[in-house]
């Protein structure tokens, strides 16, 4: 999110710099007065004043003559119009089942992404264990998440799949010098719904969730990533990002019920403002919770509500071998670091869990690795790619390890 050329941490505070230059979900704008009427255009969707909204960021567009800010403002009202166009409205009906065969015989639909729209945004859903033998990809393309909807984030896009953000079936792709192109045969609002629901009920520990393009920084054509430094953040925007992962936390404590233990140790390699670990403290008060920031600042935030809080990078965890019941990993996502980094950050962090221990890897944008690289390391078996639940109607990456 981050000009390529700058070292230290990215300000990012809500009281407002001069530059942002987020090229990634989070599109913000440099001019203050312009930030204040997006965010006043947000709050009228929030409202359901959806063509007020338009119409307002329409004369803000004609006004702004800033180069960056004008292409994240169009940004916004193309994500805004594409919400309108494939939402599936509540009244439309799921079937009883897809009839394959009819969607097989459909002739292949074409979308296409530039690289300095949001191709990090498209996903394929997909068998992991094949045990039949049978592989059926859907390939998606996610729209406006329901929290900028209802003005609780800044980020156009969550980790929250559901069945409005399914494409068709997957047929073929291309990387092209200006972007990426999906070729998939259609579904229906029905189908996609019908779909949904099957793998919510039925297929949750089957199938997995990846995201195959990077989030690259406009400019340069580089992986957006978190600076040396990590991010300095106000409490304000500390609370945006909780509210984020509302219902990661809620999966997450559903999980740990599993595990029939209270007095679990907890580690977050990179815990961020410790919110997460201290709702999972709530739920465990037996438990106790280690947290660790690239941040300085971040690991201030944390020390007000965890148990033991280090400063220092993920990769040199700074709690004790064999410790942890089960480890958090919430960083390996893009927009944070590069895909090439992400796949050794693993394997460190195995070593501070004991056996029988789980590894849980999640985030607020796609994950960067998948269950093909982790099965590459020999200490950990793979026990499910998704999480999901019927009253969030939606899928989203929730990668479960066990230490062997």
């Amino acid at each position: 999110m981050s000009d390529m050329k700058r070292s230290g941490s990215l300000p990012t505070a809500t009281d407002g710099h001069d530059t942002f230059n987020f090229d990634g979900v989070f599109r913000d704008v440099n001019n203050k007065l312009t930030r204040e009427r997006l965010y006043a255009a947000q709050k009228l969707v929030s409202e359901g004043k959806w063509q007020n909204a338009k119409d307002a960021l329409k004369v803000l567009i004609s006004e702004v003559t800033d180069k960056h800010d004008n292409r994240n403002l169009r940004m916004i009202l193309k994500e805004i119009d594409l919400y309108q166009e494939r939402h599936i409205d509540d009244s439309v009906e799921r079937h009883e089942a897809v009839n394959w065969k009819t969607v097989s015989e459909r002739r292949p639909t074409r979308y296409s992404e530039r690289w300095d729209e949001l191709p990090q945004s498209i996903f394929l859903l997909k068998s992991w264990k094949m045990e039949d033998g049978s592989l059926r990809v859907i390939v998606g393309r996610r729209i406006l998440s329901h929290q900028w909807i209802t003005n609780k984030i800044r980020e156009l896009h969550c980790s929250h799949i559901r069945a409005s953000m399914l494409l068709g079936v997957f047929v073929d792709l291309r990387i092209q010098d200006d972007g990426v192109v999906v070729l998939y045969r259609q579904l229906t609002g029905s189908e996609k719904k019908t779909i949904m629901h099957d793998i919510v009920h039925k297929y949750l520990q089957e199938m997995e969730l990846v995201f195959p393009f990077p989030a690259l920084q406009t400019e340069y054509k580089t992986e957006i990533h978190c600076p040396d430094e990590g991010w300095e953040i106000d409490e304000t925007l500390a609370l945006q990002l909780g509210e984020g992962e509302v219902f990661l936390r809620d999966f997450s404590i559903k999980f740990l019920k599993t595990l029939g233990k209270e007095d679990l140790f907890l580690y977050d390699p990179a815990c961020s403002t410790g919110q997460f670990l201290a709702t999972m403290k709530e739920a465990f008060p037996n438990s106790y919770t280690a947290g660790q920031d690239l941040s300085y600042q971040m690991t201030l935030f944390a020390g007000k509500r965890l148990d033991e809080v280090h400063h220092g990078n993920a990769a040199e965890p700074k709690i004790t071998d064999d410790i942890a019941d089960v480890v958090f990993v919430r960083f390996i996502n893009s927009e944070v670091m590069k895909a090439s980094d992400a796949r050794v950050m693993v394997h460190p962090l195995v070593r501070v869990l004991k056996k029988g221990g789980h590894l849980i890897i999640f985030g607020h944008t796609p994950v960067l690795v998948s269950s093909a690289d982790l099965l590459m390391d020999e200490g950990l078996e793979v026990l499910q790619c998704i999480g999901g639940d019927a009253k969030w109607d939606g899928v989203f990456q929730y990668y479960v390890c066990k230490k062997l």
